[in-house]
């Protein structure tokens, strides 16, 4: 059962949700968005979040700003409650630009790819692969103990490398896809959100849509397991950078 316990392990590692930001604000009266708890005098506000759009809900697809669809961006119909949260943070972004506020800008497109991330019920789906790889783990024991004669062993790793192959299916399918999607819907957005009032540059808006794309292809179930969480850490700083400085 090592082998069990170690791929139990290395899922659950894959599928560790980020840290839980904090919106709140200081005696002074500046607020900030931060991903460790804020101190004991401050005021915790409602942080503005962007819901997911999720496009297989969207119904027709249909343009909400005069450049969606450029640069390969996917259209998408926002509902009232969409529209007035991406308004708030596009608000949030420009405040915090007009004061230098970097920190406040990095802490609002870390939210946003947590959100996208695990937000929607995806925090909780790491679990399907770490009970595949249990049951077939404990199934491969119960024959082993059923066995008279013959290697007990090799059938019980035999039944752990199969629920792990079945879990790293099923870790890419229910986990990595739909964040993927989540992630390159809602970032796309961000880029028209950014509190600039005008649209990136071309070689920024290129250099995003290769992260998207890197995501999606990293997605893939033949992908190795641990290539899509490097793909979001490489994301998550790409959106830093062209959030600092779009």
């Amino acid at each position: 059962m090592t082998l069990a316990i170690a791929g139990l392990l290395a899922l659950a590692l894959l599928g560790q949700p980020q840290s839980h930001p904090y919106y709140w604000r200081d005696a002074a009266g500046q607020t900030h968005i931060t991903t460790t708890p804020p101190p004991a005098d401050a005021e915790i506000l409602e942080a503005p979040q962007a819901p997911g759009v999720e496009l297989e809900k969207a119904g027709r697809p249909q343009s909400n700003h005069p450049n969606a669809g450029k640069g390969g961006h996917r259209q998408v119909l926002l509902n009232p409650v969409q529209r007035q949260a991406w308004e708030a943070i596009d608000l949030k972004l420009t405040q915090a630009r007009s004061l230098g506020d970097r920190r406040t800008l990095e802490d609002v497109a870390d939210s946003l790819i947590s959100d996208c991330l695990y937000g929607n019920g995806l925090w909780a789906r790491p679990v399907v692969p770490l009970v595949s790889v249990l049951l077939l783990g404990l199934l491969g024991w119960w024959f082993a103990l059923g066995l008279r004669s013959g290697p007990k062993a090799p059938l019980v790793a035999g039944f752990v490398l199969l629920g792990l192959a079945m879990g790293h299916l099923l870790l890419n399918v229910f986990l990595y896809h739909p964040q993927a999607v989540r992630l390159r819907q809602n970032l796309e957005l961000l880029e028209h959100h950014m509190g600039t009032g005008k649209d990136l540059r071309n070689e920024q808006r290129t250099l995003l849509q290769q992260r998207y794309q890197a995501l999606e292809l990293a997605a893939e179930p033949l992908q190795a397991p641990w290539r899509f969480p490097v793909e979001v850490r490489a994301t998550r700083e790409t959106v830093k950078r062209v959030m600092v400085a779009p």
